[in-house]
């Protein structure tokens, strides 16, 4: 008898329970999460140098640029010479006021599938008696989408490689452009070649040629 009346309070009490508490109906809610990742670029150099130079027989030089960036609208790099006044690029050290004359200062395309000024080594100002650069096509890895042949030749080869000389610190000129589609997620490397080659004329000393280049995100 106490069990049957156990049971029937244990009945009742959750008879009461679902007749009061009623019935209840459960939701499933979506929850979308998004983030943006900033954009990032890294950039450095390594050069090079002339050497020493006897007039009359032109040395080359060359710096490297690493650009290394998550921007899926590419990259682009400027150049510019810190030094660079009148027609002269590189100064005498003992004398600022002696100075190596510079190619025709570099203006890009306004694409780069559209040239620039820059020559061939035949058509260097002064008998070639000058300071120039160019972008390589070779020493090139992941950053073919940088080179510029309408800009600075189809190749490396003599006759077909184009020069000019170095923009002045108030106009930073664009040397190549990678654009969309451009991106790894290792480095771009590219090399910058210099020419350089003086009259017996020149004064002898050291001569400094600083330059500045700048790598930023399209």
């Amino acid at each position: 008898m106490f069990m049957v009346r156990d049971f029937f309070s244990a009945f009742l009490v959750t008879l009461i329970l679902f007749a009061f508490g009623g019935a209840y109906l459960a939701y499933g809610e979506a929850v979308l999460l998004t983030v943006t990742v900033a954009q990032t670029l890294t950039f450095t150099t390594s050069t090079d140098q002339f050497g020493t130079l006897t007039p009359g027989i032109y040395k080359i030089a060359t710096t490297t640029l690493s650009v290394t960036t998550n921007n899926t609208a590419g990259w682009n790099v400027t150049l510019s010479g810190d030094d660079v006044a009148a027609s002269t690029a590189c100064d005498l050290d003992s004398d600022a006021s002696v100075g190596i004359t510079d190619q025709t200062q570099w203006v890009n395309g306004a694409a780069t599938t559209t040239a620039g000024n820059a020559v061939v080594r035949a058509s260097l100002d002064n008998s070639g008696d000058v300071f120039a650069f160019r972008v390589m096509s070779a020493s090139s890895t992941n950053g073919a989408s940088f080179l510029a042949p309408s800009w600075w030749g189809t190749s490396d080869a003599d006759g077909t490689a184009k020069w000019a000389g170095v923009a002045s610190s108030t106009v930073q000129r664009q040397i190549g452009n990678a654009g969309a589609g451009s991106y790894s997620a290792s480095a771009h490397l590219n090399t910058v070649q210099y020419y350089l080659d003086v009259a017996p004329s020149q004064a002898q000393g050291a001569y400094s040629c600083p330059l500045t280049f700048t790598a930023t995100g399209n």
